[in-house]
């Protein structure tokens, strides 16, 4: 099981490497730097928070038979942070009096 959290946090990596470009095409220049990024500290609290979501997410995950190669694990990992953000905002939807 441990393989599979580790496939899914090089799946996160490689998704965060992807933001990771995108950001610097968009303010070119470093993501971080003030004054159009958060700053150093913030960017690295992000970036350890969304691998250990989609780390957390695929190791939940591969106690079930969803995941049944490191394939998979990967993509799992890639996507976590994407779809634990979706299942976040619906759930508090559900529970937050502005949502209704």
């Amino acid at each position: 099981m441990w393989q599979y959290a580790m496939w899914g946090l090089v799946g996160a990596a490689a998704n965060r490497a992807i933001l990771f470009i995108e950001a610097t095409q968009r303010v070119k220049a470093w993501p971080w730097t003030r004054p159009k990024g958060p700053g150093g500290g913030i960017y690295a609290v992000a970036t350890l928070l969304h691998l250990a979501i989609a780390t957390a997410t695929t190791a939940a995950l591969a106690t079930t038979a969803i995941v049944a190669s490191d394939f998979v694990a990967f993509g799992i990992g890639a996507a976590a942070p994407v779809v634990v953000k979706k299942i976040a905002g619906y759930a508090e939807s559900l529970v937050s009096p502005e949502g209704r």
